[in-house]
């Protein structure tokens, strides 16, 4: 890889991937509907799914430590007691089952 000073993005990373034909050819037409390079477009795509499989990683997977403990909670719930009757009241005041 190729390292390229960027004034306004600081340092940046060429990279030059190799795609079949076909699909650089879906790759052309689909910047051409946006109004895209090329090179703009896969940018775009390809920062945005990096941020949702990071994003889907850090927020829904856990440690087994932790997976551990919500197993143990759910074996072994706590005792309902007033706090928690008021609140399924207060959420049931809001929630309607449809049959």
């Amino acid at each position: 890889m190729k390292i390229v000073e960027n004034k306004t993005a600081g340092k940046t990373v060429r990279v030059n991937p190799r795609f079949p034909e076909s699909t650089a050819k879906r790759l052309k037409e689909a910047s051409a509907i946006r109004g895209q390079s090329v090179a703009a477009f896969i940018l775009e795509t390809v920062s945005r799914e990096t941020e949702r499989v990071l994003a889907e990683e850090r927020y829904w997977n856990m440690s087994a430590q932790a997976a551990e403990t919500i197993q143990k909670m759910l074996a072994k719930p706590p005792a309902i007691n007033a706090a928690a009757k008021k609140a399924a009241k207060d959420l049931a005041a809001h929630v309607r089952i449809r049959s």
